[in-house]
């Protein structure tokens, strides 16, 4: 059989490529974002990594390779690689990967004043590359390369904030782990045993906390010192976890369509559905309405 070029064995590449014209969204510099489908045994070819990058693979399988170490990868699965690893990848005979990905450094700004530069320390230190999307990546993918393939008023802004969610995103599918660590085996120390009791707290009353001070209130210490041990412990704020979780359950009947927006804006607390739709856009990246059109669409 008559051997193909790597051209021949792209069923599609929509490759966008700025080295030359970095793009500068506010927090990080992009330089390459797209979507790739391969034919069966494809091969990226060994490079060195001269950004950040984040890979998700959309169908398909195959693996991917950091410093020699080779990782299977499948559907539904993130892959991260940092700036200086040699990075290659293979898609499988029969059943090729089609993925997305993007490759971008973070924007350094004084004293580490850059909302993102603990995402930035986490991404090196991650010993796995590799974990199953528990977060929906895949949409702000789509919409962000839809963005850039129809480019109009405001573009920009919303490009920047499809980018900034996927790599937040990330950094939550990495945290899944630590957070199955604290809610199913609590470290034996005093701050292992306080977050495990935060975590369990707020997982069982979600819908009954009106304000931060009542979990210390509930579990007896005071509010500062828990948000402190808190933020301390795990590289997170107590109210970034507890808005996100709120969130998770919006999205959850969002999905299932169980209540109107207004139903579930009065049921996680918020005063009105604009305040509500206001933090579901900030921490999600799209408004409530979009999500569920989003999903709906069967996109």
């Amino acid at each position: 059989m008559e051997k193909k070029n790597k051209k021949e064995l792209k069923r599609f590449h929509f490759d966008n490529l700025y080295w030359q014209d970095p793009q500068d969204y506010e927090l990080i510099t992009l330089y390459q974002i797209g979507d790739l489908s391969c034919e069966g045994g494809y091969n990226i070819g060994k490079h060195t990594q001269l950004c950040y990058e984040i890979s998700y693979v959309v169908s398909g399988r195959g693996w991917f390779e950091t410093n020699g170490t080779r990782y299977d990868v499948k559907k539904g699965d993130i892959f991260v690689n940092i700036p200086g690893e040699i990075h290659d990848g293979q898609a499988d005979l029969k059943d090729p990967f089609r993925y997305f990905y993007m490759g971008f450094t973070f924007n350094k700004y004084p004293y580490g004043l850059n909302p993102l530069s603990h995402i930035e320390k986490m991404l090196q230190k991650v010993e796995r590359p590799l974990i199953e999307d528990r977060m929906d990546i895949a949409m702000p993918f789509q919409l962000v390369l839809g963005e850039i393939a129809n480019v109009n008023e405001y573009s920009h802004l919303m490009i920047k904030t499809y980018l900034h969610q996927i790599i937040i995103l990330t950094y939550r599918n990495f945290y899944c782990p630590w957070e199955q660590k604290y809610t199913f085996d609590p470290t034996k120390n005093e701050n292992g045993d306080i977050i495990y009791k935060i975590i369990n707290y707020i997982d069982n009353n979600l819908l009954d906390i009106y304000e931060l001070q009542d979990i210390g209130h509930a579990l007896g210490y005071s509010y500062p010192y828990l948000s402190r041990v808190f933020s301390e412990e795990t590289g997170l704020t107590l109210q970034g976890y507890f808005t996100r979780k709120k969130m998770d359950k919006a999205m959850e009947w969002l999905l299932s369509h169980e209540f109107t927006i207004t139903e579930i804006a009065d049921k996680l607390g918020y005063q009105s559905i604009h305040s509500f739709s206001k933090a579901f856009k900030k921490t999600i990246g799209v408004s409530p309405t979009q999500y569920q059109q989003f999903h709906s669409s069967g996109k």
